[in-house]
């Protein structure tokens, strides 16, 4: 998850070909939005009680794991456009990598040996293929065996997923940005890899009908359209003005809007568990928080407005850290609950996960 560092002295102009270094407080702010919005799906879902307006809150959050996609839409944007502005420098690749490992590794690593430590006082159950997670490779791991997204009995994992998805895409996207130089040429092959993504998800869920919608939601083949819409909006603003883009973007932005809308009211929820949901709502939210992010860019817009909010901003500096620990102890009842085979929490993410739980 990068920090938000944008191209360009005058936002309401054009981005063409300046360095990634201006701070962009409103990016910020839209990061903000997707974290609250997946935080509030993990605990709005996860909430067990007769309470009515619970319930209700429960009713709004069944959507909100797009902010997943918010994430992805953000992440390839701003990793597209650093590796735009750095790749006729010397040493790319390792200036490259070097920051995000500065970036990322040391909290990401540094909670993995912190749960090593509370081994002991946890009893935490670490098994081989928990190793998965040290090489960015928790979803792969996670899909084959469910019981990998936990550490039982205290800790939860399942929303690593994430992460591992962006790792696996930031080991690919640079060879790309360095070898196809010509920017229209950049925006074929997402347009391209964007369509090969979701024949994939048509064979795949027609081939093994009912079985890889969790696959399909967490692995980087079948689920990169937001980073790939990203890519090509970084890939655009460096050519075409603004506005204008703005401008060019308001019908797919609409079509969008009225596409997600139509399968939330006919599906009377937004998920990912149908044939067609599964196929067409990754592209649908890739285009709309595109055209989100555009309008976060311009200055006075509604969007733009709303992310510079201090309370968003502040969320979105710290997303990173926030993401990573927000649902890793959502177990953490374990503390003060004992393990029993009588009831059970349900996480959410990449995949299912369950964990037994019950009150002392």
């Amino acid at each position: 998850m990068e920090s938000i560092n944008l191209p360009g002295p005058s936002l309401s102009t054009s981005f063409k070909a300046q360095p990634s270094r201006q701070h962009i407080n409103s990016l910020d702010g839209l990061r903000g939005c997707a974290f609250l919005m997946v935080f509030c799906y993990h605990y709005g879902m996860t909430a067990h009680t007769e309470a009515h307006w619970v319930n209700y809150f429960m009713l709004v959050t069944t959507g909100l794991w797009s902010g997943v996609d918010l994430f992805f839409v953000l992440s390839g944007f701003l990793i597209t456009g650093i590796l735009l502005d750095t790749r006729d420098s010397q040493n790319y690749f390792r200036n490259f990598y070097a920051r995000r490992a500065l970036r990322i590794f040391p909290l990401f690593y540094g909670v993995l040996f912190l749960l090593l430590a509370l081994t002991p006082l946890l009893h935490l159950q670490w098994r081989l293929g928990h190793l998965a997670l040290f090489f960015y490779a928790s979803n792969i791991a996670g899909h084959i065996d469910p019981s990998l997204n936990d550490l039982r009995p205290a800790v939860d994992l399942v929303h690593l997923w994430s992460l591992a998805v962006e790792e696996q895409f930031y080991l690919i996207w640079p060879m790309v940005v360095l070898w196809v130089r010509d920017r229209r040429s950049l925006i074929r092959v997402c347009l391209g890899t964007i369509s090969f993504s979701l024949l994939l998800r048509c064979f795949l869920l027609w081939r093994f009908p009912g079985a890889v919608y969790e696959w399909c939601y967490g692995e980087l083949p079948t689920h990169c359209d937001g980073l790939l819409c990203g890519a090509i909006v970084a890939a655009l603003i460096r050519s075409v003005d603004l506005t204008t883009l703005i401008r060019r973007s308001r019908i797919l932005f609409l079509v969008s809007l009225l596409g997600i809308a139509s399968l939330a009211i006919h599906y009377d929820g937004f998920g990912y568990h149908s044939p067609v949901l599964t196929i067409l709502v990754y592209p649908l939210l890739a285009v709309m928080f595109s055209c989100i992010l555009l309008r976060t860019l311009q200055p006075g817009t509604f969007f733009s407005r709303l992310g510079s909010l201090g309370v968003l901003r502040f969320f979105g500096k710290y997303s990173y850290g926030m993401y990573v620990y927000h649902l890793l102890f959502s177990l953490w009842s374990a503390l003060c609950f004992h393990p029993c085979s009588g009831c059970s929490i349900q996480g959410h993410g990449a995949a299912s996960s369950t964990s037994s739980l019950c009150l002392v």
